[in-house]
């Protein structure tokens, strides 16, 4: 059945859930861009105008989780509580997160948290830099140890509660 006159937002929601039933049964890498977008009910075209790639709707959903629970005035003020959303939203998710790092996907989650911590140094054209300081290095510390934080708690099934999460990676 071929869904027709939605909104963004809702054919983006069915191309990731489509995405999301294949990979439970079939290798990320043997999805075709055909398949998800017949399991999700668009034509093709439709896909290609709302991803690029099946990469793309993975990293799409990534942001789209931590984006809902940005709170940037509590970065600096309150770690733990800055980060707390985070691993509550991935947790809230945790059917995908598994399948995301089980298809070797994780990596994706560093440009994920690059945009959630408005870091964009590393992609930043040559002539645009600022001269880096020891904040922009200390963010990037903390980027790359939330994400390998991550990357852990995948590996081990999302055992610890968002809360234990968030303590640790606060206390560190």
């Amino acid at each position: 059945m071929r869904r027709k006159n939605l909104d963004h937002n809702l054919i983006q929601g069915y191309i990731e859930e489509a995405l999301f039933k294949l990979m439970e049964n079939k290798d990320f890498v043997k999805i075709s861009v055909g398949e998800i977008a017949e399991v999700a009910g668009v034509h093709r075209a439709t896909f290609y105008r709302h991803f690029s790639s099946k990469e793309d709707i993975v990293e799409q959903y990534l942001a789209n989780l931590l984006t809902s629970s940005q709170d940037h005035a509590l970065l600096k003020t309150n770690f733990k509580a800055y980060i707390l959303p985070v691993f509550q939203a991935l947790y809230d998710h945790k059917r995908e997160m598994l399948l995301i790092h089980h298809a070797h996907l994780s990596t994706l989650l560093c440009h994920v948290l690059e945009d959630y911590f408005d870091f964009h140094e590393i992609s930043m054209p040559t002539e645009l830099k600022k001269p880096l300081n020891i904040d922009d290095y200390a963010m990037a510390y903390r980027i790359g140890g939330i994400y390998f934080c991550l990357v852990l708690w995948l590996s081990h099934d999302m055992h610890e509660t968002p809360e234990e999460m968030a303590q640790m990676a606060a206390s560190l």
